[in-house]
């Protein structure tokens, strides 16, 4: 039975999720060129930047953040399942990424005043060298939410940990996970080849 505190960070997670299915959506116009990427960004834009969509997403975000690391010290990490391990791995990371990246695009808005377009994140994906650090790390926050996602799915199809489930429900649901995954490798291809410059000149 989910916890009062596992609820609220499902339920803040989701939000995030439905973020993240419009961000990535965004990312992959970029397969068109910047321009276009730009355009489909102002469109959605208009709903998440609205001031109480924005404030509630911030507060998504920072419940996440408390919320996860409350949950891992409660239950521990070195005798969990590889599952669990993965989630937290994976959780642990996007953590991190948000908060580097929501106060680089906060202080970007409303301190330095530059446009946090297409440009703004590839920018630093194509120059040397801050291209050895960026590359990876853009790369390894996207593999994330789909490892984040996968092992979810994997520990609410298995039921962990109150149901044992069969040896053939079980291959079948570590072929589910893994396709999650998988979609989320090509889609990071997808993205990145974008933000890198392999596919047009960025300037």
């Amino acid at each position: 039975m989910a916890t009062a505190l596992q609820k609220f960070h499902r339920a803040s997670g989701l939000i995030i999720a439905i973020f993240l299915l419009l961000h990535f959506t965004n990312h992959l116009f970029a397969l068109a060129g910047p321009q276009v990427h730009i355009r489909v960004m102002e469109i959605f834009r208009e709903l998440y930047r609205f001031p109480p969509v924005e404030i509630l997403l911030l507060a998504c975000v920072a419940s996440q953040i408390v919320s996860g690391a409350t949950l891992v010290a409660k239950k521990g990490f070195r005798r969990q399942p590889v599952a669990v391990k993965v989630q937290v791995l994976s959780g642990g990371y996007l953590a991190l990424f948000l908060i580097n990246h929501v106060a680089a695009v906060m202080m970007a808005r409303y301190q330095w005043h530059i446009e946090t377009d297409f440009y703004f994140a590839a920018n630093v994906a194509v120059e040397f060298p801050s291209k050895l650090f960026f590359i990876p790390y853009y790369t390894l926050s996207i593999l994330s939410v789909f490892a984040h996602i996968a092992s979810i799915h994997f520990l609410k199809r298995t039921n962990y940990p109150e149901t044992i489930v069969d040896s053939v429900m079980m291959a079948k649901i570590k072929r589910e996970s893994f396709t999650i995954f998988a979609f989320g490798a090509v889609i990071t291809v997808l993205v990145m080849i974008s933000f890198t410059g392999l596919l047009y000149k960025i300037a």
